[in-house]
């Protein structure tokens, strides 16, 4: 990184912000569980949705947000600002998470929108939507800060180094690749199978 550049990263501690995000969540959860009248399935139902939902909408961000042409990679843009310096400094536990008051900002936000969209409902669907972030943030902080798990992870973390290393334009998805494989964005099989580092 330039450091003459007249910006400044902002560098977040992510299992800070991972315990802030799920307490949180929690929180809303407990009080959601407790207002809203449902059976309980339908309540786990849309606490999955929400976790579904933040899925999708990691993908496309992104995909088309912080990938949206080479802009991530030139330090005079604002996609290289929030998305492209972890790509050049992938190993920089700082950078993995966006800052928590801008976070709990866009999480308010989109609490708002559900609220507007499904009602009370939201208190079920917004923290399945905000705990999808928190583990974002648990995986993506272990993909880069620690060495490849013996377990199911394992999967996950090869298919985001491929994204980093390979193949920037595939392999999207932190968090899950569900929506790779919905979209057509999955590194070729033989580079799945072949990474192992």
């Amino acid at each position: 990184m330039n450091e003459n550049r007249t910006y400044k990263v902002v560098k977040t501690n992510s299992m800070l912000a991972v315990g802030v995000y799920l307490l949180l969540s929690l929180a809303v959860l407990i009080y959601g569980f407790f207002k809203i009248d449902l059976f309980f399935a339908n309540k786990l139902l849309l606490l999955i949705l929400g976790l579904l939902l933040f899925t999708l909408i990691e993908y496309l961000a992104h995909r088309f947000l912080y990938h949206s042409g080479e802009d991530y990679k030139n330090e005079a843009n604002w996609q290289y600002t929030v998305h492209g310096v972890h790509h050049a400094y992938p190993k920089d536990e700082g950078l993995l998470a966006m800052p928590i008051p801008l976070a709990i900002l866009l999480g308010a936000l989109f609490f708002a929108l559900f609220y507007v969209i499904m009602g009370e409902y939201t208190y079920l669907f917004w923290p399945g939507f905000f705990f999808g972030y928190a583990a974002y943030l648990y995986i993506h902080y272990i993909i880069h800060a620690r060495r490849p798990p013996k377990n199911w992870f394992r999967y996950l973390w090869k298919h985001h180094h491929l994204h980093h290393h390979k193949f920037d334009d595939k392999a999207y998805g932190v968090s899950s690749p569900l929506w790779d494989i919905v979209f057509g964005t999955m590194p070729p099989k033989k580079q799945q199978a072949k990474t192992d580092t």
